[in-house]
């Protein structure tokens, strides 16, 4: 694949010209963390590409927390709005957008909605330069730098990026702006590929001394979807359900009917499946009634169910429910725990 190089002020003037076509988010920094902000000419040299991941994914902008999706008995439409360029995107949040568009994207029906966003919407990542104390990316077989799912990439290296290409909108950015751009040379390739190799080693050696696990993530939690051990695994729990919101890969949604005025409107929101009311049937059965009932499923769907709906886990090891949950469980913690039981299991089959 051919690489380019932009410098720091031509990629500026890019921002710019992006700017006159579509609305464009960043990162930008907010005390100690970075979070996705609006970008408009003033705040253009707020952009902080540097660093880790950033607070909230990009999710909400393509499966919007709440959407309207029909009117009674009126037109049900899904019109583009203004273009959206997003700026910044991690690999472990272009991991989570391969997640969503399986689930939304493909098939039949798929959802017109998500597929009307994702298709006005130009996702330009960048590698992380750093990693963060809850990041496990590498323990579930990610990379802390995009491989797919982007249009363009952005490496930093020394006075500016290099460029990789990941589609066809990608490739006009290029071919349109032309003048802003040169072939990367050998040198910041090589620089690339270091600091990749630097932000990787660091992940490994984070989760390696406390989290080094024996069995694949698929298997310890097959053989253990029986075990009394997730009563204790999950007795933190408190139910607030920050780590299904936070979470760049779940897809839980409810339909919710509004009146407004003299028309009924439907709309699409966020669902939580750690909520008690998510699993109730007619009647008010609920075949996970209890709490660990329902945290436990929500790692077997992350790394067992996943497997045979998507081919791959449903879990990018961003942290972010680490990092949001009220009970303070670690995922890493449990998948620790689950690996060490294997054996028992084994033994009382």
């Amino acid at each position: 694949m051919k690489q380019y190089f932009i410098s720091t002020a031509n990629f500026r003037k890019l921002v710019q010209k992006i700017l006159k076509e579509s609305t464009v988010v960043a990162p930008v920094k907010i005390g100690q963390n970075r979070s996705l902000e609006q970008i408009n000419i003033e705040n253009i040299d707020d952009i902080d590409i540097f660093g880790i991941r950033t607070i909230e994914s990009l999710k909400s902008y393509l499966f919007k927390l709440s959407e309207k999706v029909s009117k009674y008995f009126g037109k049900d439409e899904t019109s583009h709005g203004k273009p959206l360029t997003i700026i910044g995107v991690r690999g472990c949040d272009t991991e989570a957008l391969e997640v969503l568009d399986k689930v939304f994207g493909e098939g039949d029906p798929i959802d017109p909605f998500y597929a009307s966003n994702r298709e006005n919407t130009m996702i330009i990542s960048a590698d992380c330069t750093d990693c963060g104390k809850t990041c496990f990316c590498t323990m579930v077989k990610g990379k802390p730098y995009p491989v797919r799912s982007f249009d363009l990439n952005l490496s930093i290296v020394m006075d500016g990026y290099v460029i990789e290409v990941g589609s066809k909108k990608g490739e006009r950015i290029i071919s349109d702006n032309t003048a802003l751009f040169i072939d990367a040379t050998s040198i910041s390739i090589g620089e690339k590929e270091k600091n990749r190799k630097k932000v990787t080693d660091c992940l490994i050696e984070n989760n390696n001394d406390e989290y080094k696990l024996k069995l694949d993530l698929s298997v310890s939690h097959k053989r253990n979807i029986e075990n009394k051990i997730w009563r204790v695994l999950t007795k933190d729990c408190v139910e607030c359900s920050a780590c299904n919101f936070i979470c760049p890969t779940c897809t839980c949604f409810l339909l919710l009917d509004q009146e407004k005025g003299n028309d009924n409107e439907r709309y699409k929101i966020w669902d939580a499946c750690l909520k008690a009311g998510y699993q109730k049937v007619a009647g008010g059965a609920n075949p996970r009634g209890k709490l660990f009932e329902r945290l436990q499923n929500r790692y077997h769907c992350k790394f067992d169910y996943s497997f045979d709906r998507l081919n791959r886990y449903a879990c990018v090891g961003c942290g972010r429910c680490i990092d949001g949950c009220a009970g303070n469980i670690d995922m890493r913690k449990i998948f620790i725990e689950l690996d060490k039981q294997v054996p028992l299991t084994a033994k009382l089959k």
